[in-house]
């Protein structure tokens, strides 16, 4: 029986562990005080009341508890403030919770979940505004300007193949291999474990090849093995 196993269910719906875990990430960094307490009021302003909306309107590709999703938070905000200075905290915190919550979301039973979760995400949250242009995946925070810019902006002018290659070698830049590799680099950069959810070719083992191609030519620091 489950009493003499001793075995606990432990309800989570108020949201206790993923809270008591930022509070822990928190006081275990060396930011400023005045950083750690910007932190924890973002936190409390964002996190509670999306992830409810979540459970309530959206559905997964892949289910996903909320505390695999504020860990992705944490590190993405990891990956970026334990190395330089920000001004605009807010703008960072942001771009990190959108693509930790909402990157895993795609069309499910003929709904586009990714593409409401941009909508709703414009029409609730004020504070960072985004452009009427396109949705909330379609932008980077320029960090030094402490601004949104077009994931475009960092597509070169020119992308070489080598034609004696095969195709399948190379990952031409797009917006969408440009921010997924971008993000990759983040959460591998703190030994994050992402993971690439999505529906058949849509792309995932392409960009992830790139990604290890890239990351490959600093032997030193990176080598990968394909299973």
């Amino acid at each position: 029986t489950v009493s003499r196993a001793g075995i606990l269910y432990i309800s989570d719906d108020a949201g206790h562990q993923w809270k008591s875990y930022v509070k822990s990430w928190i006081l275990s960094k060396t930011y400023d005080e005045d950083i750690k307490e910007q932190l924890q009021n973002l936190f409390d302003k964002y996190c509670p009341e999306t992830l409810l909306h979540l459970k309530k309107y959206f559905k997964f590709v892949v289910p996903v508890v909320d505390i695999q999703m504020v860990i992705a938070i944490c590190k993405l905000l990891e990956s970026i403030l334990d190395v330089q200075e920000v001004q605009g905290l807010e703008y960072i915190f942001v771009f990190a919770c959108i693509w930790s919550i909402g990157a895993g979301f795609t069309e499910v039973d003929g709904k586009d979940y990714r593409k409401e979760f941009s909508n709703w995400w414009k029409d609730k949250w004020k504070t960072i505004k985004f452009p009427n242009r396109g949705g909330v995946f379609d932008y980077y925070v320029d960090i030094k300007n402490s601004k949104l810019e077009e994931w475009s902006k960092l597509l070169g002018k020119e992308y070489k193949v080598n034609t004696n290659e095969p195709i399948s070698n190379f990952t031409v830049p797009t917006t969408d291999t440009v921010s997924f590799q971008y993000l990759l680099r983040q959460y591998i950069s703190v030994g994050h474990a992402p993971l690439l959810v999505g529906n058949a070719g849509c792309g995932k083992t392409q960009i992830s090849k790139g990604l290890l191609k890239d990351l490959s030519a600093n032997p030193e620091a990176y080598t990968f093995q394909i299973i």
